[in-house]
């Protein structure tokens, strides 16, 4: 019956943690298709996926990947992204996953996104990790993007070393790719590098090469991009010739595909004014200041004024100059109302994320109180199965000192077999460390020591235990009659050995559903001050306030202390200790052994036989 009640008990217990771990793992036909053209045709993909009904959250895969390939779509078709929801939620599913590919991807959006809203040192440090991922992937077209956005982040910070190196790494990149369009955007984009440093003759050649390689493509737009930066580039250095040239290729291409032609129509007509041709330039600048853009509009006003100026037209100057101020105030208005929006969007977005971590808290409440209910329940169990074994215990002391005698040879062997299992699990501890770690000398010996010991004494206690089996057999003959006493006693004793082993295993499957624990040997690194109270208060829940016991027991402690003290307990290992807390594995060393005297001082004895600081502390 107590075995039917604890299988009940285990049964609810798993169930429990299994059913929000369920989650849809096929991939809908809709993103696969959107995933598969994303990098020849994100425009296709955007409009696969805007048209598409967004996946429900609680389809965790999908719903991620429609975040995270939404987010892509629109970074490729220069859609400005005002907040960081949507690739966010994305994020947080893929970066806990191991899947190096959409890990990067999404490292790669975040820092691109956060670059959009000017948050650099986050773009920066999101592009960085990204440049970890894609390491471990084959998709080299994600490499070149990767390293591009950084090297533009580098430039954008005027850390022009670091940014050469970066475009030197996306055109490695774009090279292994074979992609035309991606090699001519690398070539491009040193080309770039080498104009901000004035290397003229390195940054001509390198935009003539990404020319010569964009025309074999069929991407006219990039081409035209191509030759209208080009163009701006050669107009910075005065040459306004060559520079004319190929903005007119530029505006030629564009008007073959149907593209903006107003900021194209602006720069030939500031190129014809610098170059003195006032007639060529009004007739560019006037249809340029026709624009829908009210930046090109303006931009092209300015010029018409200053051109009637210089031809004494000061009815047209007039004209132009006050649209100019006109459109001015305009663009002064329409910023700060952007600005407006934007701090009301992040507003709005600090508000979801705030009732999503008050669900987030209240979820978790819930379940630390079923968790509670359930110990409970297993403490009363357990209460009650001892007190049913004392009972038993004092009925016993009745029966004749054969049965006694017999009775005490069962339990001594069972109580050895416990013995030589703890030792053996201490052995197989002791030795994983030994084998891991990189200990001093000293505490090396002491361990090694402590497992020679333990194999002695488990030797010993199986020549005990062979001792009390044959008297044992010796008692049994004259006491048949006894038998079935005897086997209950014997089933009271395994089923404590069971009830033993089961709150080792709980413990365990607590720490692994408790996160802060379970980053703790997935993700080792270094914990701030924050993270360590985290980890310090689920092991006094875990633990029945393991640290406060320790500070009451042994006030010198000092909370350095009484981090190495919980990490030990929860069997971290010292190279993963070291990581934690952000020093060397020797200084770990160091620290344990001053914690030993520490507690050796304050016990005022050394400790038992066959015990290290570790056991000690496992099993304080």
């Amino acid at each position: 019956m107590k075995n039917n009640h604890s299988s009940l008990i285990l049964s609810i217990f798993f169930m429990f943690f299994c059913c929000g771990q369920r989650e849809n793992m096929a991939l809908l036909l809709p993103l696969q298709k959107a995933e598969s053209i994303m990098y020849e045709r994100p425009d296709s993909a955007l409009a696969i996926l805007e048209n598409m009904n967004m996946p429900v959250s609680e389809d965790h895969l999908n719903h991620a990947t429609w975040c995270l390939l939404l987010t892509q779509a629109k970074y490729k078709n220069y859609i400005k992204h005002s907040s960081d929801s949507l690739i966010n939620i994305a994020y947080e599913y893929f970066i806990k996953r191991k899947d190096p590919q959409r890990k990067a991807l999404s490292l790669y959006l975040m820092g691109g996104v956060n670059r959009e809203m000017d948050e650099i040192e986050k773009a920066t440090y999101y592009c960085l990790e990204a440049t970890k991922e894609v390491k471990h992937t084959s998709d080299y077209l994600l490499g070149n993007l990767i390293y591009t956005e950084l090297g533009d982040i580098y430039l954008y910070r005027k850390l022009y070393e670091y940014a050469e190196k970066a475009f030197e790494q996306a055109y490695s990149y774009a090279k292994q790719s074979g992609n035309r369009v991606y090699i001519a955007n690398s070539v491009r984009m040193i080309g770039r590098w080498n104009a901000i440093q004035l290397n003229w003759d390195e940054a001509i050649k390198c935009y003539e090469e990404g020319i010569k390689i964009a025309r074999t493509t069929d991407d006219i737009d990039f081409l035209s991009r191509v030759l209208s930066e080009f163009s701006g580039e050669l107009t910075r250095k005065k040459d306004y010739i060559p520079a004319l040239k190929y903005v007119q290729e530029a505006l030629k291409l564009q008007t073959e595909i149907g593209g903006l032609l107003d900021q194209t129509l602006l720069t030939i007509g500031d190129l014809y004014h610098r170059m003195g041709e006032r007639d060529s330039a009004l007739l560019y600048l006037y249809r340029a200041s026709f624009s829908e853009n009210i930046y090109t509009k303006r931009s092209s006003c300015r010029i018409l004024y200053l051109i009637n100026k210089q031809e004494k037209r000061y009815d047209e100057a007039m004209k132009y100059g006050d649209k100019f101020y006109m459109l001015s105030d305009s663009i002064r208005r329409m910023e700060r109302n952007n600005a407006l929006i934007e701090m009301q969007a992040r507003y709005d977005q600090e508000k979801v994320l705030n009732e999503k971590n008050q669900l987030k808290i209240e979820k978790d409440r819930i379940i630390h109180t079923i968790l509670l209910i359930l110990l409970l329940i297993l403490f009363a169990v357990g209460i009650l199965i001892y007190r049913y074994q004392r009972k038993l215990l004092q009925k016993e002391r009745t029966i004749q000192h054969n049965e006694e005698q017999l009775r005490f040879y069962t339990l001594k062997i069972h109580e050895n077999e416990a013995l030589i299992g703890r030792n053996v699990s201490r052995i197989q501890k002791l030795s994983e460390e030994i084998e891991q770690n990189n200990e001093l000398q000293g505490q090396l010996e002491e361990q090694q020591n402590a497992i020679s010991e333990m194999q002695s004494q488990n030797e010993a206690l199986r020549k005990e235990n062979e001792k009390l089996q044959q008297n044992i057999s010796d008692y049994s003959f004259s006491l048949q009659e006894r038998n079935r006493e005897l086997e209950q006693v014997q089933l009271l004793s395994d089923e404590n050995l069971r009830l033993r082993d089961r709150e080792k295993f709980l413990c365990k499957q607590l720490m692994k559903k408790t996160k802060i624990l379970n980053d703790l040997r997935l993700f080792p690194k270094f914990l701030d001050v924050v993270h360590w109270q985290e980890v310090i208060d689920t092991v006094d829940w875990l633990y029945e306030n393991y640290t406060k016991r320790l500070n009451k027991d042994f006030p010198s402690l000092t909370e350095s202390d009484l981090q190495v003290c919980c990490l030990i307990k929860l069997h971290l290992s010292v190279s993963e200790i070291a990581m934690l807390l952000g020093i060397s594995s020797t200084s770990v060393s160091k620290r344990k052994l001053r914690l030993k005297e520490r507690i050796i001082h304050e016990l005022g004895r050394p400790f038992e036989e066959n015990q290290t600081l570790d056991i000690w502390l496992w099993e304080y």
